[in-house]
């Protein structure tokens, strides 16, 4: 009878609802949390570290180099204002500029009174850097050669005429008489005209015309009667390169 009753309270006792049986405890000092796991390192980039330092030393270089050539500039001497071609250069000509880089064949400021021997072989324009190579030793006039003033007469010359223009001088024919070539030629200079102060031009513009000896009698010949034309024929010409031919009858 009490072994029955007691397998009956064991029953009973495991079999009522909602009593919570006692699990084994949890000694004491410890978590009943997962350790956590740790993170892995770091991976260190190489490459980005590599390129910034090649970032800075390539800066650094370049500064460097920057520095170098603000150093390494020197006074050179330029064209102050245009200087035609055949002009003798002066002093007054010339202006010193701080200038860096090599291979431009600048002349340097020291060498100024060696410069002032020289002449125009072509055209230099203001600001322009003065060359060895602009340069020539002797006068832009050969023996069998002649200087002529041309007055630009409107309609009988090309408009915007300058210095190292190639050009062909031809004689105005009429009716009766055919036009006739008489030479090429080089300009080397324009001289505009001035105002007389009564709304008109007291002269003409003048073109100064290298032309060869044979043919100046006829070149000013007609220019005395305005029967001289001018056609361009080329641009940019220097003395050296330009064809200075008689084309007349005389020079046949």
């Amino acid at each position: 009878m009490s072994q029955t009753t007691d397998q009956t309270r064991g029953k009973s006792a495991a079999s009522v609802p909602g009593r919570k049986t006692r699990s084994a405890r949890t000694p004491k000092g410890s978590s009943s949390l997962r350790p956590s796991v740790p993170s892995p390192p770091k991976r260190r980039r190489p490459v980005l570290t590599a390129l910034a330092v090649l970032l800075i030393v390539g800066g650094a270089a370049l500064a460097g180099l920057l520095a170098l050539q603000m150093d390494s500039r020197e006074p050179v001497l330029v064209v102050s204002r245009q200087v035609d071609v055949g002009e003798k250069i002066t002093r007054d000509m010339l202006e010193s500029r701080n200038v860096s880089g090599d291979g431009l064949g600048a002349i340097p400021v020291d060498e100024v009174d060696k410069v002032t021997t020289f002449y125009a072989r072509q055209t230099i324009y203001k600001g322009q850097l003065l060359q060895a190579d602009l340069l020539r030793t002797s006068p832009p006039l050969e023996v069998d050669q002649a200087q002529v003033g041309v007055p630009l007469t409107s309609g009988k010359y090309p408009p915007g005429l300058r210095s190292g223009d190639a050009v062909r001088l031809v004689r105005i024919g009429d009716s009766q008489n055919p036009s006739e070539a008489l030479c090429t030629g080089l300009v080397i200079d324009i001289s505009k005209a001035k105002s007389s102060g009564f709304g008109s031009d007291a002269r003409a513009s003048v073109a100064t015309v290298v032309v060869p000896q044979g043919v100046v009698d006829q070149v000013v010949g007609a220019t005395g009667t305005d029967e001289l034309g001018i056609a361009l024929i080329g641009r940019g010409i220097g003395i050296d390169e330009a064809n200075i031919d008689d084309l007349s009858d005389g020079g046949r």
